[in-house]
């Protein structure tokens, strides 16, 4: 987890941003995670138990003003041991392309943990949606479906 804090604040600093975390978004994180404040705008965690109760599973979404996110900068920022299982361009949105990037690291227990990180521009702001869960536990379709979601607001 410690790993994907690094790789997460990284990612905050490579974004500037202001104003809300969701602004503009149809970002929604699954019912029954608790969530943390919003960071000046830029990032925002929510977490819930994983199912081993030993761990925690979380989903975190950055906001910045880059048009130009890269999802290969993140793991060579000093995180250290990120195994990069997948990279590949999705559409996500009905006909929107973002970046997806899966990889595996260490835990703060040792234990791997499996990051999804999806990365997509809605207007001039880019966004980066990551969820991380224990390797050893089953993906939560519902956070899956959340990294997908940065939609532009329905009107």
């Amino acid at each position: 987890m410690k790993t994907a804090l690094i790789a997460a604040l990284f990612a905050s600093l490579a974004l500037a941003g202001c104003g809300s975390v969701t602004a503009g978004i149809d970002f929604k994180a699954p019912a029954g995670w608790s969530a943390t404040p919003s960071i000046l705008g830029r990032m925002q965690i929510w977490t819930k138990k994983a199912a081993d109760n030993k761990d925690v599973d979380m989903l975190m979404l950055v906001r910045g003003s880059s048009n130009n996110i890269d999802l290969k900068s993140i793991p060579q920022a000093g995180v250290g041991a990120i195994t990069t299982e997948k990279q590949s361009t999705i559409t996500i949105c009905g006909d929107r392309k973002a970046q997806f990037y899966s990889g595996s690291a260490s835990g703060h227990s040792g234990q791997k943990q499996t990051m999804e990180m999806v990365a997509a521009t809605v207007g001039s702001d880019g966004y980066i949606a990551m969820y991380i869960h224990p390797q050893a536990e089953a993906a939560d379709p519902e956070a899956e479906t959340a990294i997908r979601s940065l939609c532009p607001v329905k009107s």
